[in-house]
């Protein structure tokens, strides 16, 4: 995931020194330019917190970063990642940014970026925000199959296997109605590179 460094410190001041350097530029007519030298305030956001209050608006307490969803939208995302990952299905963080976009889609979202419209997908920086605001989530990489398991796996083992088992079936008399298929792994990757899971899975 990429981290950024801020650059500038705009933004990042208090709303009480805000306040106190507005106060000197509009009660004590004071210079803009020299408010903002003395007490080390973003030019920019010093106008226009001035602005804001000359025009006779209230000004923001802080800013606040735009969600895509909401924290109800969230909760369902969250616990069909976690649903999944109870049922060994563990999804690619690939996958998990293409159902949000597709969460996004059929629940008609209103504040969609467009970058996910043109991608099909969220964004890399989304889903490291949402993993942060939701803390029973976390990337880990599965455990391949054991070496001990993939060599007992052999020809000589298999064999044996079903001439066992067609012994079973003849002195039992079993007819194929007996028979039940409780696990089909068909097309089913029993090892990826990385899952999105639920912490307690990893401990």
């Amino acid at each position: 995931m990429r981290t950024y460094k801020r650059k500038t410190q705009r933004g990042t001041t208090s709303q009480g020194l805000l306040q106190r350097a507005a106060d000197a530029v509009i009660n004590d007519r004071l210079k803009l330019k020299t408010v903002e030298r003395e007490l080390e305030i973003c030019h920019t956001t010093l106008q226009r917190y001035v602005k804001i209050i000359k025009s006779g608006l209230t000004p923001a307490a802080r800013y606040k970063t735009r969600l895509v969803f909401n924290k109800e939208q969230e909760a369902r995302l969250s616990k069909y990642i976690l649903k999944s990952a109870s049922i060994y299905f563990g999804l690619l963080p690939e996958q998990v940014r293409q159902l949000a976009y597709q969460f996004a889609v059929k629940f008609n979202v209103q504040s969609i970026p467009p970058s996910w419209h043109t991608n099909g997908e969220a964004g890399k920086d989304w889903l490291k925000n949402f993993l942060k605001r939701n803390s029973t989530l976390s990337l880990r990489t599965p455990e391949g199959t054991r070496a001990g398991r993939a060599s007992s796996f052999n020809r000589h083992n298999v064999n044996q296997f079903f001439e066992k088992l067609g012994d079973l079936i003849t002195k039992h008399n079993f007819t194929p109605s007996r028979f039940w298929n409780e696990r089909d792994e068909t097309g089913v990757q029993s090892v990826l590179k990385l899952l999105i899971n639920s912490k307690k899975y990893n401990e």
